[in-house]
């Protein structure tokens, strides 16, 4: 048995990965948030740890002990998930952490991505790499809750649209939708992750996939799922037109 922090863990990711852990069993896990209470927490019986990520200090302090840290430290800029994430790790190191896996749960980060966020996520990873602690970037593709946004049972993330609104029957798909998605539940990315804790040794990547099909795939099956066809936008041209038109 470890104890494992799950930073962020009162959002939408690390609620599914602290519900993993508990699920599985045999792990310590304490949640590192700015909020005091959470309901989903207080029934799971896993306690809260207010923090700051502007108290170098502090942090260390709370870190103390800890095996292993999951971030799950959500935001669009770089003072909302770059910054807090490299004063946890900075904190980790000094803390004698053992084990960190950064907030990535979606495709690689790279420096030069045109997405502001997978941009903002590369410094953290590349400050990860260059730590010297065991590390691994959970690599999960889009959830696939998203597709049944706005419905009952996709978990406790918010009513988000990616690629497809499913409820309105319209699409935003890059190029000419030929390119393969991974989708994976994010209910199966705690479960992955919760097992990954298991692991005598975690590799620098942990790649999970519920399914991997084409944009085109995905649009034929909410096509059938809804029972009429699309509105399909094409990012690249900002065309508008029907799917049934053939491109």
């Amino acid at each position: 048995m470890v104890k494992v922090v799950v930073a962020g863990g009162t959002g939408h990711t690390g609620l599914h990965i602290v519900e993993g852990i508990v699920e599985a069993g045999g792990h310590e896990v304490v949640v590192f948030s700015r909020q005091a209470t959470n309901p989903v927490l207080e029934k799971l019986g896993v306690p809260i740890v207010t923090v700051s990520y502007d108290d170098p200090a502090a942090l260390a302090k709370a870190l103390a002990g800890v095996h292993t840290v999951i971030s799950t430290i959500s935001g669009l800029t770089a003072d909302t998930i770059t910054k807090p994430q490299l004063a946890l790790l900075d904190a980790a190191v000094k803390a004698g952490v053992k084990r960190f896996a950064p907030s990535e749960f979606g495709t690689r980060s790279i420096p030069d991505n045109p997405i502001e966020l997978y941009r903002n996520k590369w410094p953290v990873a590349e400050a990860v790499m260059k730590s010297g602690l065991e590390h691994t970037i959970f690599e999960v593709g889009v959830y696939m809750n998203t597709l049944a946004s706005g419905t009952a049972g996709v978990g406790h993330l918010p009513p988000m649209k990616f690629m497809f609104d499913v409820e309105k029957c319209k699409a935003t798909i890059p190029g000419d939708g030929s390119a393969p998605v991974v989708y994976t539940r994010i209910e199966d990315v705690g479960r992955f992750v919760a097992a990954s804790l298991n692991l005598n040794e975690w590799p620098q990547y942990s790649q999970m996939r519920g399914d991997r099909k084409t944009y085109n795939e995905i649009l034929g099956l909410a096509e059938n799922a809804r029972g009429e066809y699309f509105c399909r936008r094409l990012r690249a041209t900002g065309l508008k037109f029907p799917y049934r038109q053939e491109v």
